[in-house]
């Protein structure tokens, strides 16, 4: 849908364009004349109060007015003027259309945040729950969800002060998934495996001589990508030696093998003798149709081999990821998928919701999603499905064009949940971060200011230049990395 937005604050059109999208999918923004919808706002300020109407034209019709107080505070005068523009064109257009999004008004990444917000302001994790479901018109599901995953997370154990959350990436894989909007790229014949091991082993090297100058030790270790165990054995060795000290240190360490296909006894051994005890094996769906239409080129039996092998090389521990709304997939087929990965009994289940992105090869075929209704009951079955198993969910996140405006959670039976994904969602620890693409950020103690620092996305960029990204970790505990606020989570 092409759509028309007039402000009088132009610094606000992305979060605005995110509300929109909540309602229309991905629009396209257009002049008045060659727009389908209409956005018009206008604003009326006094010195206490600022009066904000949302008129919605076109193809759909509605309006909202609202009145909101001025603050003092530059800062916070900012984010209250863009939370009532938000708020009222949330209003407007589902007064226009009759859609009543999940998650209301939210389009942040981690809802979770709104609610310890709260609780730090001294209310109780029902009230903070409360006040957010009212705030952003949440529907009583996803509120309860946030109830249940923040006391999950309440009931661990947090990071002292000098433990930090440690993340190695290895950002190839076997060939790209059509739905993939993420940094990777595909082996091909494997000449840059060799270089780029050589550089991440000198980043690690530099991190941890970095972690022992500060007095700093790994709560938690994961191996991501793209898929680390597409390196060769010889390779997925070296990194995971290199790794070691951090191994020896850390409470939890996860290998994302993710790819069945790239899943060998051997290297399953090599993970295990180094220290590994988590691992996670990835059907994503359990349709072969489905798996060879989204680029997965591996099997449903090849998922269930690698599980079985995962299992018969002494992985305790073993997460399965499952998509719910992929193209061409039904509720049924879903269940189906869903039943299967029940039946191994992993210890924890995570359940993406499809998004579709600019940059997949998916959206640019012009491939959907399933219909977004169908996304919902999908997401439902499974939470419902792998309650009465006994798992709960401990994490959340949310991204940009989700299905059905969905999320992905993390499920894990009592005593799984991985410290390492609560840890990087929700801020609660500094992030030392290795590899191509992979950010750094430093948590001030009480989280009043986040630093970042992004490794460089180019993998020969990365190859050429990873002693500046040692130097720039060692520049966050300077206090002159990129300094910013904690992000805002509506």
């Amino acid at each position: 849908m092409k759509v028309a937005l007039v402000s009088p604050v132009p610094g606000f059109q992305n979060e605005l364009f995110d509300i929109i999208n909540l309602f229309f999918g991905l629009t396209s923004r257009a002049e008045a004349g060659d727009a389908q919808l209409q956005v018009i706002i206008k604003e009326q300020v006094s010195k206490s109060q600022r009066y904000c109407k949302v008129l919605v034209t076109g193809q759909f019709e509605g309006e909202h007015a609202s009145v909101f107080p001025i603050s003092p505070e530059p800062l916070e005068e900012k984010r209250l003027h863009k939370r009532q523009q938000k708020l009222g064109l949330y209003h407007a257009l589902t007064a226009a259309t009759g859609i009543r999004p999940p998650w209301g008004a939210l389009t942040g990444v981690r809802p979770t945040r709104l609610v310890y917000d709260a609780m730090t302001a001294g209310r109780s994790l029902p009230e903070a729950v409360a006040q957010v479901q009212d705030t952003f018109f949440l529907s009583d599901e996803k509120a309860s969800l946030l109830a249940q995953i923040v006391a999950v997370q309440q009931g661990l154990p947090r990071a002292a002060g000098n433990e930090v959350a440690c993340y190695i990436g290895i950002p190839f894989c076997p060939t790209r998934c059509s739905y993939c909007s993420f940094l990777s790229c595909t082996a091909g014949d494997g000449s840059q495996l060799p270089v780029y091991t050589q550089a991440l082993v000198r980043e690690i090297a530099g991190t941890i001589r970095l972690m022992a100058q500060r007095g700093l030790t790994a709560r938690s270790l994961y191996v991501g990508g793209g898929t680390p165990t597409v390196l060769p054995p010889d390779l997925l060795k070296k990194v995971l030696q290199a790794a070691q000290p951090l191994i020896q240190q850390a409470q939890e360490v996860t290998v994302e093998a993710g790819r069945p296909d790239s899943i060998t006894m051997e290297k399953l051994h090599i993970i295990r003798d180094a220290g590994a005890a988590r691992i996670s094996v990835n059907p994503q769906t359990m349709h072969d149709a489905t798996l060879d239409a989204i680029g997965r080129r591996h099997s449903t039996a090849q998922s269930l081999t690698a599980y079985q092998m995962a299992r018969e090389a002494g992985f305790t521990h073993i997460n399965m990821d499952l998509i719910a709304g992929l193209p061409g997939e039904d509720l049924a087929m879903f269940q189906s998928s869903l039943s299967q990965v029940l039946g191994l009994y992993p210890e924890a289940v995570t359940v993406h919701t499809l998004s579709l992105k600019r940059a997949s090869t998916l959206y640019r075929e012009g491939v959907r999603e399933a219909e977004e209704a169908r996304v919902g009951e999908m997401v439902e079955t499974a939470r419902q499905a792998l309650s009465r198993q006994g798992y709960e969910p401990y994490y959340l996140y949310r991204q940009k064009h989700m299905a059905g405006n969905q999320e992905n959670v993390g499920y894990a039976k009592p005593g799984y949940a991985c410290l390492y994904n609560i840890d990087m969602m929700e801020d609660h620890t500094t992030v030392l971060a290795m590899g191509a693409g992979a950010v750094s950020k430093w948590v001030s103690p009480g989280r009043e200011q986040v630093l970042r620092s992004p490794n460089v996305k180019d993998i020969r960029h990365y190859m050429s230049r990873v002693d500046e990204m040692i130097a720039n970790k060692n520049a966050l505990f300077e206090g002159i990395g990129k300094g910013v606020r904690p992000p805002e989570s509506d």
